[in-house]
């Protein structure tokens, strides 16, 4: 698969995955932790898609 599908399509699902946190988490935490919470994992999510992504291109 090219490289910048890939990309636009990984950050497209971190993006999903955000908004269904920071909809969610309030839910179920106090505001400002799952805000916070919310955060963390997006970046942990993109990270991790980066990681695997450039794995393998290379």
């Amino acid at each position: 698969m090219d490289a910048p599908l890939l990309d636009l399509i990984t950050g497209l699902a971190a993006f999903g995955i955000f908004v269904v946190l920071i909809v969610g988490l309030p839910l179920v935490m106090p505001h400002a932790i799952a805000y916070l919470v919310a955060i963390i994992g997006f970046l942990i999510v993109m990270s991790g898609a980066g990681y695997v992504i450039n794995d393998k291109i290379a």
